[in-house]
């Protein structure tokens, strides 16, 4: 019976050729299913793996194609914090957190404080400028393992590639908090959860480079000029009768652990050069290094140089100020040496005076 069940079957014009197509069909859909069940099983692990496991799932798959194999990354960032992403042939989805540095001053002295003061930022530094979008997440506590406290960090995320959803590139924002909120919690950083609506295209926003020592909105003094913060403690009043302001534009900046100014005034035919100068905190060790030969000879007696076309002494202090334990020096510079030294040692009571500051204890004057 069997056998002729068989015969017939082969017999026919059709059946055997259309039994050939269906199983086969059925192998091919079963080999699509199991290698889509696959490649989306392959996906996931690699959302998990990319990014700490942050990265929510549905942001993602608007971004790249769900038809390709995704491939994780995960690694420290510029200075130590995250770089990661998510990508197939089709796209890349790359997000990148760095900590926001105080750009390090050139050096300690007066002239550098005062004048173009900051290091140029690091490449690694400017790199949110050109990404789609960033943000910039504080964190009062600081984050550890730099050299000197980093109270933020900025996380930025591109699209590069073609993707077949066209997505908007605003579409990064939400791996981007992601990424971000992850950091905030992680290191303990407090504040309100990161938000997509956080996250935006970056505009060149304040924030971006210190402030102008000078700043014009600045009160001007009784010439109209405008005069830095730094130096509003300096009144030609305290010089004595008939003395004037130099006239030429006041240079004064404060740093977080230094304020400088330099500035002058006018008698006649006299002129006096003036420099104020405090430093606290990180900085201290750097100060005695680089005016250690200062400092030694303050209150020593050595003479001005007998030969001098113009004097220059210099008056040091230590003192507790509003920004705590901190070192202080004022110069006076002039054509005649008589008295420049006493002028020196005023002054430097007055720019104390008019810090608040307590707990003062003169080092004595030097000359240079």
């Amino acid at each position: 019976m069997g056998d002729a069940v068989g015969a017939r079957f082969r017999r026919h014009r059709w059946l055997p050729q259309a039994s050939a197509v269906v199983l086969l069909a059925a192998l091919v859909t079963g080999f699509v299913l199991v290698r889509a069940e696959r490649r989306e099983s392959h996906n996931t692990d690699a959302l998990a793996r990319a990014c700490g496991g942050v990265l929510p799932a549905d942001a993602v798959r608007a971004l790249l194609p769900d038809d390709e194999w995704w491939r994780a990354r995960t690694g420290p960032g510029p200075r130590g914090l995250v770089s990661c992403g998510v990508g197939a042939d089709g796209g890349e989805l790359d997000v990148t957190a760095t900590p926001v540095l105080d750009a390090p001053l050139k050096g300690v002295r007066i002239e550098q404080i005062t004048g173009d003061p900051y290091e140029r930022e690091p490449r690694w530094g400017e790199d949110h400028r050109r990404a789609d979008v960033q943000v910039t997440v504080a964190c009062p506590g600081g984050l550890p393992g730099y050299p000197r406290p980093v109270r933020s960090f900025r996380v930025h995320g591109s699209l590069s590639g073609e993707t077949t959803g066209a997505a908007p590139r605003d579409a990064v924002a939400p791996a981007v908090a992601a990424v971000a909120d992850g950091l905030r919690v992680e290191h303990r950083c407090g504040g309100a959860p990161v938000r997509p609506a956080d996250v935006k295209p970056f505009t060149g926003g304040a924030g971006e480079a210190p402030d102008d020592p000078a700043d014009p909105a600045d009160p001007a003094d009784a010439d109209g000029k405008a005069t830095p913060e730094s130096c509003r403690w300096f009144r030609t009043a305290d010089l004595g009768a008939g003395w004037k302001p130099t006239g030429e534009r006041d240079r004064g900046a404060t740093h977080p652990a230094a304020r400088g100014c330099d500035t002058g005034a006018l008698k006649g035919t006299q002129a006096l050069g003036v420099t104020s100068a405090s430093w606290w905190g990180e900085l201290l060790p750097e100060v005695r290094t680089e005016y250690g030969r200062e400092l030694a000879a303050a209150g020593q007696g050595t003479p001005p140089h007998a030969d001098a076309r113009s004097f220059t002494v210099a008056a040091w202090a230590e003192a507790r100020c509003a920004e705590g334990p901190g070192l202080h020096r004022v110069s006076v510079t002039g054509s005649e040496k008589g008295g420049l030294a006493d002028r020196a040692d005023a002054l430097l009571g007055r720019y104390l005076e008019a810090a608040h500051c307590r707990d003062s204890k003169s080092l004595g004057t030097v000359w240079q």
